[in-house]
């Protein structure tokens, strides 16, 4: 099949590119041309901005069956794909994002249909706008539409998105692999399922020209969701590091004392959730066939090779970890004397 993909050198878009063009399909991404994500020399590349209101215009010489679309985050991205698309393609990928579902959640696993509104976060926000857009279209008959809704995905590329407690910068791994002491919010038993970007790129994969993907929604996540604690405990065998010390601070205290710096928290790292796949194992053939130490093991020595393992984030680790121990053991101290 001839597949657009806008975007095609990111995180998960890259591995998606190669995966498309190794099934055989004729590949094409278009972009800003300013990624040096190695990509096969079989795919076709158009430069274009994806936001500007020129871009309907600059793909129009581009004669796809399929388009994934990697950079729709707006009801406006989402107007502009239409007017690009609408009635000269066969089919429609949008990536969402599991960002749609209200949350906390009524019951864990969430299924496609649960609740979007209000959805976790402004970025769910707009993908649900988005969302509308695109199966307003659907039903119009202007393409046949088919929604992706990723969690968090992490890989070889860019920071490799080993998220922690503040984020997605690599200080935490530097720390655990020189047996520093890391901050985790909450007692550490809620549940993260980062997934590996090739298994998230083969649903996408298994979605084109997939005509039982034609109108359909799918959670395309992690099936196997450790706590964070063992998600820590994970990432040190990955650094070969020894066991970690994870330091628990409550997490609405973190919020409190770090407002700039809790972004994460406050939208996803707070949230303990898990996401039926069954539908997209159904339709799509996708499967979680990654382990996170394995995952990690390849992000580790990707950031190790690019000298991306960083120290940026340990003054403000070290003055809370001190402070927070420093509070905690008065606590208990006084609470001891109290009772005696």
């Amino acid at each position: 099949m001839d597949v657009l993909i806008l975007g095609g050198t990111g995180l998960i878009s890259t591995a998606i590119t190669r995966k498309l063009d190794a099934a055989g399909h004729d590949v094409t991404v278009c972009n800003r041309g300013e990624s040096d994500a190695a990509i096969p020399e079989s795919v076709d590349r158009v430069r274009a901005d994806r936001f500007g209101d020129e871009f309907p215009s600059r793909v129009s010489g581009t004669d796809p069956e399929a388009v994934i679309d990697m950079l729709c985050f707006s009801e406006s991205d989402a107007e502009l794909a239409v007017e690009a698309f609408g009635g000269r393609v066969e089919q429609y990928v949008l990536t969402s994002t599991i960002d749609v579902y209200r949350r906390p959640v009524d019951s864990n696993p969430v299924v496609e249909s649960a609740p979007r509104h209000p959805p976790t976060s402004n970025y769910g926000a707009n993908k649900a706008a988005a969302e509308d857009v695109i199966r307003g279209a659907h039903d119009r008959g202007e393409f046949a539409a088919t929604i992706v809704r990723p969690w968090t995905t992490y890989g070889p590329h860019g920071n490799g998105n080993l998220c922690h407690t503040f984020g997605v910068d690599t200080t935490y791994l530097r720390r655990i692999r020189d047996g520093e002491p890391i901050v985790v919010h909450g007692d550490g038993t809620g549940l993260w399922g980062p997934a590996h970007r090739r298994d998230v790129a083969g649903a996408y994969v298994g979605a084109v020209g997939n005509r039982a993907a034609y109108g359909e929604t799918y959670n395309v996540t992690a099936e196997a969701v450790p706590t964070w604690n063992e998600y820590y405990r994970t990432l040190a065998d990955a650094l070969d590091a020894p066991e970690p010390e994870l330091v628990h601070v409550p997490t609405d205290v973190l919020v409190e004392i770090a407002p700039d710096r809790t972004d994460f928290l406050v939208d996803h790292g707070r949230y303990s959730t898990t996401f039926d796949t069954s539908k997209a194992r159904r339709d799509l053939g996708y499967e979680q066939s990654i382990g996170l130490e394995r995952g990690a093991r390849e992000v580790i020595e990707y950031l190790e090779d690019n000298d991306a393992i960083t120290s940026e984030d340990d003054a403000f680790i070290d003055a809370l970890v001190a402070a927070w121990q420093e509070t905690r053991d008065g606590f208990v101290q006084g609470s001891s004397a109290d009772r005696e």
